[in-house]
């Protein structure tokens, strides 16, 4: 949890506290500045694997964080940040070596079709995906699909009528995230700069 939660998130927490005070956003306005946040999480977060227990879980807590954050920022009117979030799979490195010489042998048979990315590719189709502004970014089929199951790709209680339900909301999604959001924005909009905000007591 520290090193693949805490210590993003603390470094997010860090990083909004200085780009969203007012007068941070004042000056970001005035020139037209877009910042971009962004959190590398990994493809398992969509769907997870045997063999991924200490590491998963983290990494999908980053996916909760990164959909929070993206509606918390909109409080902060006029919006001058965006969240995105990056779904490697698996990346030559040392480290992927080394974690391949104690891996349990279902989790590389369960993996035998990740497609192993240089750094450079997974670098590149970063870049590619953040500079056309998608949101939770991808760097290949594998995980494009992966993302894709996540909306509904967990075990079902009944398949045929689980699996409808995520049909259907897939469709009714585009205009309930839309309400939500709004409603999030009209708040900012009417009480101001959430530092003004009452304290709960």
């Amino acid at each position: 949890m520290d090193l693949n939660y805490w210590s993003q998130a603390d470094m997010a927490h860090a990083i909004l506290s200085a780009w969203l005070t007012p007068e941070s956003i004042a000056s970001a306005t005035k020139v037209g500045a877009q910042r971009h946040l962004i959190f590398t999480s990994t493809s398992l977060a969509f769907y997870s694997i045997a063999g991924y227990g200490p590491y998963s879980p983290p990494k999908t807590a980053l996916r909760s964080l990164s959909d929070t954050l993206t509606q918390e920022v909109l409080l902060y009117t006029p919006s001058t940040v965006k969240i995105h979030t990056i779904f490697p799979g698996g990346i030559q490195t040392p480290g992927f070596e080394n974690e391949s010489l104690t891996k349990p042998a279902i989790t590389k048979i369960l993996e035998a079709d990740d497609p192993i990315q240089s750094p450079e590719v997974v670098a590149q189709k970063s870049v590619k995906g953040l500079e056309n502004g998608e949101y939770l970014v991808v760097v290949n089929f594998l995980a494009q699909a992966m993302r894709g199951c996540a909306w509904g790709g967990s075990k079902r209680n009944n398949w045929v009528t689980d699996t409808a339900m995520t049909w259907a909301t897939s469709i009714a999604w585009m205009f309930i995230g839309r309400d939500l959001d709004g409603k999030v924005v009209k708040y900012g909009n009417e009480h101001g700069h959430p530092s003004g905000y009452a304290k709960a007591s």
